[in-house]
């Protein structure tokens, strides 16, 4: 369990940490002289029989990024308010920080008790309780102490024990996701970084990288909470030891974030939901500047507001945040904003979708969309969201990305929520595939009410009745046409029972052509040799053919031949026994097929544009079975 200080400077932050734990957190020569904490300092200690690791934080308005830094992944706030100054500029702006980010817990800490009296202890603990009202936490513990005499110390570590076992213990489900907040060298060693990890677990000899460039890392020694160990989880803090080339090690830096998500990378556009501070004066405007702050990382950024009016004061709206440095967001992390100056904090933004894109941001199926992720209570919820929003099948590398999910999250999933479909790696709402289907069913019936002289429609056509992007096409023609509901002649999808009415001439042609087709099949004679044969001229043959075609009594996948429906089937079913389903080349097709090799090339051209085989150079792979 972390817990972090908060306060205004010289409020006694650094000395109550240490009367707690023992540890001087000041490990800064400056920071000694002046008796004044600049960076982040950490302690660890046993309170209670549970290992506590306490972050102190600078008090000074002038390092606030470093207290922003220290405050970002902990379970508990001790929001420490000195007896004899009572509450400060940065206590009210500490208690605003740890409000925007909604952390799990708070206990007000009044020290230096020793330096006032009764009444002036009771008058700075009616402020405070006052100034409680106005927050997230109006039922925090207030507690009293002095770090100089001991006296409140044992309450204090009874009050941190009850509050921090009163919290949800944290799940160490999902990859791992770790925010540097230091990085140094040790003889001996090399590279170290210490942070607090957000969600997952890791181990020694793991390999992790940086989301940012992707640069890869391996675990040589792993410290938790202060002490070596072979593994770390969700709530630690821990210190890595790190190998790798000495180029990536040097760009590790605070704000950098570690992980094995394979899929896990930083981005400059994220969708939010934006709550502006009640004391803020002015409504927040669209593209307002603002420094961004998320976990250890700070960079710059605008606010794009996504609905027509302004956000005022004290209530929420949909932003889209477009950042100078990429953040690594993940959905329901909560990022802090303060003013273009960086001197007041504005609000906090809650992310609903951190792979926004800039185009169309404000359409209203895209507000529509990130209203439901907003009002969805778990990360099951957000999850069926992002897969209702994409009809066609949502890449389960999308729900990896957004919501930080290991595969056997994943399978819990689909699991527990049987209307999720899963096709390879495609999810849909069983309720969205059914209307998908009824769709292609009553479109194709309008088609063939609209043209009657033809059969039906090939592959590619038959897509443009299914959502863009669809990744379950082939399941669902399968489906329908294992219900009946589908039929198919040769390249053409149609309904069972379509018929199609041909003039008497072209049926009369159609059994002289089909004739001559099957004295050689895989090679049928060109349209003139066709034209001469049957003796019609190759202008009016053509005709014949293509509305033979069209009815699916043909098929034709060159310039100038036609095909019987069948033999088409046969050449296909050839791709996949050429090499037993594995990659083949022209002249292992040609071979197989007993065909030209100008031919052979014609039709496997054909089959590429047709999606029933995929060429990578000199070499093509069979379309899956």
């Amino acid at each position: 369990m972390i817990i972090a200080t908060a306060g205004h400077v010289d409020h006694g932050k650094s000395a109550l940490v240490e009367r707690l734990t023992g540890i001087n957190t000041d490990r800064l020569q400056e920071e000694r002289d002046r008796g004044l904490t600049i960076d982040l300092g950490f302690a660890y200690t046993k309170i209670g029989g549970r290992q506590v690791g306490f972050v102190d934080v600078p008090g000074h308005i002038r390092f606030i990024n470093n207290m922003l830094a220290g405050v970002g992944s902990v379970n508990l706030a001790l929001l420490v308010i000195a007896a004899d100054d009572g509450v400060m500029p940065q206590t009210l702006e500490h208690l605003a920080i740890i409000d925007a980010l909604a952390l799990p817990a708070l206990i007000v800490a009044i020290t230096k008790t020793d330096r006032v009296d009764s009444n002036r202890l009771t008058e700075v603990q009616k402020i405070a309780k006052q100034l409680l009202q106005t927050s997230n936490y109006p039922k925090a513990l207030i507690m009293t102490c002095s770090a100089i005499t001991g006296d409140g110390i044992d309450a204090l570590e009874e009050a941190l024990i009850e509050q921090l076992e009163s919290l949800p213990r944290q799940e160490s489900n999902g990859y791992l996701r770790l925010a540097i907040d230091r990085s140094f060298s040790v003889r001996g060693s090399g590279s170290v970084i210490t942070g607090a990890i957000r969600s997952g677990t890791v181990s020694v000899t793991e390999e992790l990288h940086d989301s940012e460039a992707g640069r890869r890392f391996r675990v040589r020694g792993l410290h938790r909470l202060n002490t070596e160990a072979s593994f770390a989880q969700s709530g630690d803090r821990c210190a890595l030891n790190l190998t790798g080339p000495n180029s990536d090690l040097s760009t590790l830096s605070r704000g950098t974030w570690l992980t094995n998500n394979p899929e896990l990378s930083a981005r400059s556009h994220c969708d939010m939901l934006l709550r502006l501070e009640n004391k803020e004066k002015k409504p927040l405007k669209h593209w307002t500047a603002i420094h961004v702050y998320h976990a250890a990382q700070h960079t710059t950024g605008h606010i794009a507001v996504l609905q027509h009016s302004p956000i005022d004061p004290g209530h929420s709206g949909l932003i889209q945040l477009v950042t100078q440095d990429p953040l690594t967001l993940c959905v329901g992390d909560r990022v802090l904003f303060r003013d273009q100056g960086a001197t007041r904090t504005l609000g906090s933004g809650l992310v609903l979708d951190p792979l926004a894109a800039s185009k169309g941001r404000a359409r209203p199926e895209r507000i529509q969309f990130l209203k439901r992720i907003a009002d969805a209570q778990s990360e099951t919820d957000s999850a069926k969201v992002f897969i209702a929003q994409t009809p066609g099948g949502c890449p389960i590398a999308h729900l990896s990305r957004n919501l930080n999910w290991h595969p056997e999250q994943i399978t819990t999933f689909l699991k527990d929520n049987e209307e999720v479909l899963r096709f390879n790696e495609f999810l849909v709402l069983a309720e969205a595939f059914e209307a998908v289907a009824q769709k292609l069913l009553l479109k194709l019936n309008e088609w063939h009410l609209a043209h009657p002289n033809e059969k039906g429609l090939n592959h590619s056509q038959i897509s443009h009745f299914l959502p863009r992007d669809c990744f379950y096409t082939e399941v669902l023609l399968k489906l329908l046409k294992s219900q009946n509901k589908l039929a198919q002649s040769g390249s053409l999808f149609h309904l069972p029972g379509a018929t199609v009415s041909l003039p008497a001439e072209t049926q009369r042609l159609f059994g002289l052509i089909e004739e001559h087709l099957r004295k050689s099949p895989k090679q049928p004679p060109v349209l003139h040799d066709l034209s001469r044969l049957i003796g019609v001229p190759p202008k009016t043959l053509m005709q014949h053919l293509i509305a033979c075609t069209k009815s699916g009594l043909l098929i034709h996948p060159v310039k100038n031949r036609f095909f019987l429906p069948e033999t088409i089937s046969e050449l296909v079913e050839l791709t996949q026994s050429v090499r037993n389903g594995q990659a083949f080349t022209v002249q292992d097709y040609r071979d197989a097929a007993g065909i030209g090799r100008n031919l052979c090339i014609e039709i496997l051209e054909y089959f590429d544009h047709q999606g029933l085989t995929r060429r990578d150079g000199n070499q093509r792979f069979p379309k899956a079975p």
